[in-house]
């Protein structure tokens, strides 16, 4: 049976009429099948539709056996209209018509960061009207199945915009993990940082997502969590520099499960109601992935919390004086489960927080789980209180 996914109220995608929050693997790990990556915990992946001449269709058969995943292809430059059209129209449309009745197929994917431009400032990867005009291909062929487009951490909030009309979901690759000493690779500006925002913490993935918040103009916000070491991008066809080198083992580094956990509640609270996990060549066998997959698989089991509507109200946080500043804090997002108030927060800071949470959400009882940390805590007189370690997340579970 086809599927039919729409985006419904406060963005939250439907797939066949069921709220769905996307939790997509980007990239295949290594020693992984896609059977096991529902085991894990997520429930899509990107298939890459188009070989990385652009031209040749596909690169990869899509698997027979999709291990109980939806599915989302990339078509890369064949959505890209501005050259090469007849022979990218062509197979555009044979692409669609083969997947638009798919079982799993969730949505399209299009040019991957179409304003991008490395070390080549006068050009963008794929002009806004060529794609504007792909889309357009698309949704004449398939009107039932969402496009969606993940924006480099660069570029005016006006000029992103102008790919607004080829899509129906922005999204954003932040990279923030940086190690000293590592070197530049695609995506790197030439300054050796990672992002362009005043924030070169963790905490630039919030950032990142509030201004794709600010771009997609009331689209929903997909944004791509990083699960993978920077390193990983090493190529001599972006880097021609390092021709002669290798992989550096010694900068590898792979985000910790408190740092992965961290990026990925950020980018939620900050309005992400899609993730998609960045993990080429990251190994299921490295002690990294036991991190990876327990945070992947908590939002499996919060699924049906994050695909809920949210609390329109306002908390209020008051914060006993540690003798640091209250830059932005503890942030927050309240969802409603089936009536119920859960509340997502986030330690966006480098240092601690002990925050007295009050103005609570209706219904939230007398008292709250702090969810997976086998603890209770009490409301007395609408307040609780708790404490955050830099970066740490609660979530707190509506009592009785």
């Amino acid at each position: 049976m086809p599927t039919k996914v729409t985006i419904g109220p406060d963005r939250i995608l439907h797939v066949n009429g069921k709220p769905f929050f996307p939790i997509g693997a980007r990239h295949m790990p290594v020693g992984a099948t896609h059977r096991y990556l529902k085991k894990v915990g997520f429930n899509c992946f990107r298939w890459m539709a188009v070989g990385g001449d652009g031209m040749t269709l596909p690169v990869t058969p899509l698997p027979k056996d999709l291990g109980g995943l939806m599915v989302y292809p990339y078509i890369y430059t064949h959505g890209d209209l501005s050259r090469d059209v007849p022979v990218r129209k062509r197979g555009l449309t044979a692409l669609v018509k083969n997947m638009r009745n798919h079982p799993a197929l969730l949505c399209y994917e299009q040019r991957n960061e179409p304003a991008y431009t490395w070390r080549d400032y006068a050009r963008a990867q794929s002009p806004a009207e060529g794609m504007i005009a792909g889309s357009k291909v698309i949704r004449e062929l398939d009107p039932h199945h969402p496009i969606r487009v993940g924006h480099l951490v660069s570029n005016l909030t006006s000029t992103l915009r102008k790919y607004n009309p080829a899509v129906d979901i922005i999204g954003c690759n932040p990279y923030v993990l940086l190690v000293p000493g590592q070197r530049l690779f695609v995506g790197c500006r030439q300054d050796g940082k990672l992002v362009d925002c005043q924030d070169q913490t963790l905490s630039a993935v919030g950032e990142l997502t509030t201004k794709m918040m600010r771009v997609a103009e009331g689209r929903p916000v997909w944004m791509q969590i990083q699960g993978m070491a920077n390193e990983d991008w090493f190529s001599v066809v972006h880097t021609p520099e390092n021709k002669n080198s290798c992989r550096f083992e010694h900068t590898r580094l792979i985000p910790s499960r408190w740092q992965f956990r961290f990026m990925t509640y950020n980018a939620i609270v900050r309005g992400a109601t899609a993730l998609e996990f960045a993990l080429n060549r990251t190994d299921v066998n490295e002690p990294a992935w036991i991190g990876i997959r327990e945070v992947i698989g908590e939002l499996r089991d919060l699924h049906d919390v994050l695909a809920s509507p949210t609390w329109r109200g306002s908390m209020r946080l008051d914060y006993k004086e540690l003798g640091v500043s209250d830059w932005t804090g503890v942030e927050t997002l309240v969802k409603l489960r089936r009536g119920r108030p859960w509340i997502l927060a986030a330690n966006t800071q480098f240092d601690p927080f002990e925050a007295t949470f009050s103005n609570l959400p209706p219904a939230i009882g007398t008292k709250v789980t702090v969810w997976g940390e086998d603890r209770t805590i009490q409301i007395q007189r609408g307040k609780f209180t708790d404490y955050f370690k830099p970066y740490e997340v609660h979530v707190y579970e509506p009592g009785n």
